[in-house]
């Protein structure tokens, strides 16, 4: 039977945690708090730990004996990082030295460290966001940036070197806020999540940045969203407690495009092809991330999909690819009070290895699971 074992807890952030980003390694945790700080946290024997070696103490939910366990250190601490609550965290994904925060603040920080070093420096302040900024992420190539806030934009940067970045594109189609922006993982799109109850697909048309495609579906705001790894699907999660998965599909034509916004030109089109009911999360569904199936996976294998909100429980899902072009996507394990009564705010799984996946959430301390058949 599928099961999750918690393998580690990380303590140390002195309020809620929001969010967690692997480096390209997968041995390096960064985290970001309420607390105003970003966190580095790394196994003290990687090779050790992710071959299942370690030791865990039973979880503990009333917080009165918190403590890392002993597999695990904080490697980092930066304190003071933003002037406000740090919501988002990415590290770039070409090497593991470079890092962004995004803060409630209306700034994106870019931190950099040494060879050999542990300590990050500040070496870019990124400026424009009227007020919170809400995601960062990062191009799979580390050239490009995202950000998006409360000011109902999504802004994209190209990085320089040494510091320097230049804004390249403005976004304003949105309604609402935007919630958190992502990747596709081998083309040049990016994937918007809002308050509005759409998903944008933007798109890059020399150099010109346009929206290529709106997704509706969902009957409130949509939290979060990620790319499978062959970037072929896209699933997203909402306050509507329901996760769904979306195909690219033929050209988008025009319809809607009267109502769609000034920089609107649909040239791609999304299909729902699986959608997990809201019977089976019982409140709003804030982070979903979907890891790569093994290479030993049978065909049709699409990987796992982990979600986590507020009804306290991480769940993992199987996603399949079925007949007619539609996704199944089938519920393996369900671990209640995964933070004990809090809501988890983020799931991530690790980008190298297999199974291991890290969550956080509003009572402050960062989990690592490992997913066992």
């Amino acid at each position: 039977m599928t099961q999750l074992k918690l393998a580690a807890e990380l303590v140390g952030h002195e309020d809620r945690v929001w969010q967690v980003s692997w480096d390209a390694s997968g041995t390096r945790l960064a985290s970001c708090s309420s607390d105003k700080s970003a966190r580095i946290w790394a196994p003290i024997s990687p090779d050790k730990f992710f071959s299942g070696d370690y030791v865990t103490s039973p979880m503990d939910v009333d917080g009165e004996d918190r403590r890392t366990s002993p597999s695990w250190q904080c490697v980092e601490t930066i304190d003071n990082a933003h002037k406000r609550t740090v919501r988002a965290v990415a590290f770039e994904p070409t090497r593991s030295r470079a890092l962004a925060t995004a803060s409630f603040d209306g700034t994106t920080a870019i931190w950099d460290r040494e060879p050999g070093s542990d300590a990050h420096e500040c070496v870019a302040t990124l400026e424009g966001h009227e007020n919170e900024a809400k995601s960062v992420a990062w191009s799979p190539g580390g050239q490009l940036l995202a950000t998006c806030g409360r000011d109902k934009s999504v802004w994209i940067w190209e990085a320089n070197g040494e510091g320097d970045f230049d804004c390249i594109s403005v976004l304003m189609e949105h309604a609402q806020d935007v919630k958190l922006v992502a990747w596709h993982p081998r083309d040049d799109l990016l994937a918007s999540f809002s308050y509005d109850n759409t998903i944008r697909i933007w798109k890059e048309d020399d150099d010109d940045w346009y929206s290529a495609a709106t997704i509706g579906g969902h009957q409130s705001t949509v939290w979060a969203g990620d790319f499978s790894a062959d970037g072929r699907y896209l699933a997203s999660v909402s306050d509507d407690r329901t996760v769904r998965v979306w195909a690219q599909r033929a050209s988008g034509g025009e319809e809607g495009a009267a109502s769609a916004g000034f920089y609107y030109r649909p040239d791609l089109a999304y299909e729902c092809v699986a959608v997990v009911p809201d019977s089976v999360h019982a409140r709003a569904i804030y982070s979903v991330s979907w890891c790569a199936p093994a290479a030993d996976a049978a065909p049709g294998a699409l990987g796992y999909l982990a979600t986590g909100g507020g009804d306290n429980t991480v769940r993992v899902f199987r996603a399949t690819e079925a007949a007619g072009g539609s996704v199944d996507v089938a519920l393996e394990v369900a671990q209640a009070d995964a933070h004990g009564l809090s809501d988890i705010n983020c799931v991530k799984w690790n980008p190298v290895h297999p199974g291991w996946l890290a969550t956080c959430g509003d009572d402050g301390v960062i989990r690592i699971w490992h997913l066992e058949p």
